[in-house]
């Protein structure tokens, strides 16, 4: 339960003997439970890897790793390395490193997003900036800038990395921010000022109206 929490497909509220756990699938969990329910599309599977990474609904370990690890881990580093780091947060414990990496190696995890790839060392890749990727970035931006800026029209990209980290999970650079934006306000469902530095996003629309169509592409 806690793993679909906090893939961000289900949402977990107190039944009404207030000892109950009583799970509720979110919009996300709908649209792939109707469109994806074995999480087999690489499209899928990556947006929960993003939804696992978040500092809100997100795994601890995770955001470790994939946000604040950018910096000090970097993209390549070996086993013990990340051992280490996880040890240095979290303190000692039984194998810290290997349930992680054992999601990204096994078919029945998340092997297909090759977010992480385990060959010796341990190598991140970068999220995918392919047409066909346009709506799961949008949908996945909409819902965390609902999330994270409930009351905001208007959010800056620094605000936005500063608080979700999204660009550090996706291990772009400037380049490829730059294409993903791009691509994303193609879609109608978001305006980007380009005008104004830092740049400004405005939502057109709200996740909930486009998970239904991340498979629509492909």
């Amino acid at each position: 339960m806690d793993y679909a929490r906090g893939m961000g497909l289900i949402e977990v509220h107190t039944g009404a003997n207030k000892v109950t756990k009583v799970p509720q699938l979110t919009s996300l969990g709908k649209a792939v439970y109707r469109e994806d329910k074995f999480l087999g599309e690489e499209i899928t599977q990556w947006i929960v890897h993003m939804n696992l990474c978040r500092s809100d609904i997100g795994a601890l370990a995770w955001n470790a790793v994939f946000v604040k690890g950018r910096s000090s881990l970097g993209s390549h580093f070996d086993t013990q390395q990340l051992e280490d780091y996880l040890v240095g947060i979290f303190g000692p414990g039984n194998d810290r490193t290997g349930p992680l990496l054992r999601t990204y190696m096994e078919d029945a995890g998340l092997a297909r997003t090759k977010a992480i790839e385990v060959n010796g060392t341990v190598v991140r890749k970068k999220a995918p900036l392919l047409d066909f990727y346009a709506l799961p970035h949008t949908a996945f931006l909409l819902s965390i800038l609902e999330a994270y800026f409930p009351k905001q029209n208007q959010v800056t990209l620094t605000d936005l990395q500063r608080e979700t980290g999204w660009l550090d999970i996706c291990l772009w650079r400037e380049a490829e921010v730059e294409k993903i934006c791009l691509l994303m306000e193609r879609t109608g469902y978001i305006s980007i000022d380009r005008q104004m530095q830092p740049w400004i996003i405005e939502p057109l629309s709200k996740a909930d109206e486009v998970w239904p169509h991340i498979w629509d592409d492909l």
